[in-house]
């Protein structure tokens, strides 16, 4: 359990029959039939798989996940924001941990060490306060006073600091999964409060489900071309 105790074959076979039933559940969402709550079908089948192979870290951010898309897929946007929240701190603690560890690690794991530039650090950091002014600026003003208000802007700042810490681990595939998380999630703020999004469901869904598939891979020490 927790990536524990288990031979890198069986991992890699469960990890390649993860992938392919979650790209058949992926591809199952935009298909015809409405079934409630199959939106999260996808990463709830990760989160499954992510309990035998994966660091509980991630384990916990991935099943926080798919409880966000539950919640969001009968229109509770409340339990949506929290659970996603909640998601993004997981991945948080799971990124800290990483950067604070044994250096070897990583080369036997296949992966680069984190950052440790200092002046790069904060050109990251800049970057991503970039990232969240604008979308303060953006969408957060445009969310009706209140609880709603705070629960977003507290949403932007987490993200924006799952972002940071992904951007500092040295590693393309967490970056990238990243900018595709915080991609998807800022359409979902502009279609909700801004204005509609033209297309929402596929630029909104095919980034989120290739940003959680490309967490679960890499986190599972799957070699990816450009991790």
């Amino acid at each position: 359990m927790f990536g524990k105790d288990i031979q890198e074959k069986e991992k890699r076979s469960l990890a390649a029959v993860a992938t392919g039933i979650y790209a058949a559940l992926a591809v199952f969402y935009f298909l015809p039939p409405d079934i409630p709550g199959k939106i999260a079908l996808p990463v709830a089948l990760l989160a499954a798989f992510s309990f035998r192979i994966l660091p509980w870290m991630m384990c916990l951010a991935l099943t926080a996940s798919a409880l966000g898309d539950f919640m969001g897929a009968f229109d509770n946007f409340m339990g949506q924001i929290e659970f996603f929240a909640l998601a993004h701190l997981c991945l948080i603690v799971f990124f800290v941990h990483r950067w604070f560890h044994d250096r070897n690690a990583f080369s036997r794991a296949g992966g680069r060490q984190p950052e440790h530039s200092l002046w790069r650090i904060i050109v990251i950091g800049l970057a991503v306060l970039a990232v969240l002014a604008s979308a303060i600026v953006a969408i957060v003003v445009h969310v009706p006073a209140g609880v709603v208000r705070v629960c977003v802007a507290f949403y932007a700042v987490v993200i924006c600091m799952m972002l940071f810490c992904a951007l500092i681990q040295k590693s393309r595939a967490y970056a990238a999964a990243a900018i595709l998380f915080v991609f998807s999630d800022a359409l979902i703020g502009w279609n909700a409060f801004v204005g509609p999004v033209p297309g929402e469901r596929y630029l909104i869904m095919v980034p989120y489900y290739l940003a959680q598939l490309t967490f679960f891979l890499r986190a599972a020490h799957v070699r990816l071309s450009f991790a």
